[in-house]
C-alpha cells in the first residue's frame, strides 16, 4: 500500500489540506474513485487523526479530523475557519461578476469554463461591471494596484488559481476551469447561514465534519 505512488500522492494531498477533484488531481480523484483505494486511504488517515469525506454535493475528496476534543485540534479548526471566512466576502463578489459577465443565474460549479478574454471584453463594456473589479482588487484577498481592467483581472484569476478554485487549461494561458473547492466553499458557506453566532459559540465539533 505505501508503495503505491498514487496512494502516497494522494494521502500526501490530503494531508495538505487541498481539496481532490477531477479537474485539478484528475489521477488522484480518479484512484479515490475505486472502491478498494477510498478504504486504504481512510485507513491510514484513521492513524493520523483524519477521515476521509467528500463535499455535499460529491464532486471532491478532503478530509478532517475525526477527534476534535483536543485543544491543539480546535485551535488548528479554529485558525483555518477564521482564515476562510475572513475571505468570504471578496469571493462572494467574484461569484456576482462572473454571474454578471455571464448572464448566468447560478453561481460557479466544478467544471465551469471561464474566459478570461470574454470577460474583460465584456467588463470593458459596462462601467458597473469596471467598478466591480476594481472593488474586487481593494480587497485584501484580490488586492492590486494595477489601474486598468486586465491587469485587475489577471491578479484577481491568477490569485483564484494559486488558492486552488481554478486551474488552467489548454496551451494559451487564458482560459480556467473552476475545480471542486467551490464546492467546499459552498458547504462552508451553508454551515455559516445555518450557525450565524459562529463566531460567539464556537465550532461544533460534530458539524465541522465536511468543511475542515
Amino acid at each position: 500500500m505505501s508503495g503505491n505512488p498514487l496512494f502516497e500522492q494522494t494521502v500526501t494531498t490530503l494531508l495538505a489540506g487541498e481539496i481532490i477533484c477531477e479537474y485539478r488531481y484528475d489521477s488522484l480523484y480518479n484512484y479515490l474513485m475505486m472502491q478498494n483505494n477510498q478504504q486504504q486511504v481512510a485507513g491510514f488517515l484513521c492513524q493520523m487523526n483524519r477521515v476521509l469525506r467528500r463535499t455535499g454535493s460529491n464532486d471532491a475528496w478532503l478530509c478532517a479530523y475525526e477527534d476534535t476534543t483536543s485543544k491543539t485540534v480546535k485551535d488548528a479548526i479554529r485558525s483555518r475557519f477564521d482564515e476562510v471566512a475572513n475571505h468570504l466576502e471578496p469571493l462572494v463578489h467574484f461569484l456576482r461578476l462572473i454571474m454578471a459577465t455571464e448572464g448566468n443565474e447560478r453561481p460557479i460549479v466544478p467544471g465551469d469554463q471561464i474566459s478570461e478574454g470574454r470577460i474583460l471584453e465584456r467588463v470593458s463594456s459596462a462601467p458597473s461591471l469596471e467598478t466591480k473589479l476594481r472593488t474586487l482588487t481593494e480587497s485584501k484577498y484580490f488586492h492590486s494596484k494595477k489601474s486598468d481592467s486586465a491587469g485587475q483581472l489577471k491578479i484577481v484569476l491568477g490569485n483564484l488559481e494559486k488558492t486552488g478554485f481554478l486551474t488552467r487549461i489548454g496551451t494559451s494561458g487564458s482560459v480556467y476551469q473552476a475545480t471542486g473547492k467551490w464546492s467546499w466553499l459552498y458547504d462552508l458557506m451553508t454551515f455559516i447561514q445555518t450557525h450565524e453566532g459562529i463566531a460567539d459559540s464556537g465550532i461544533d465539533d460534530d458539524q465541522q465534519l465536511r468543511i475542515m
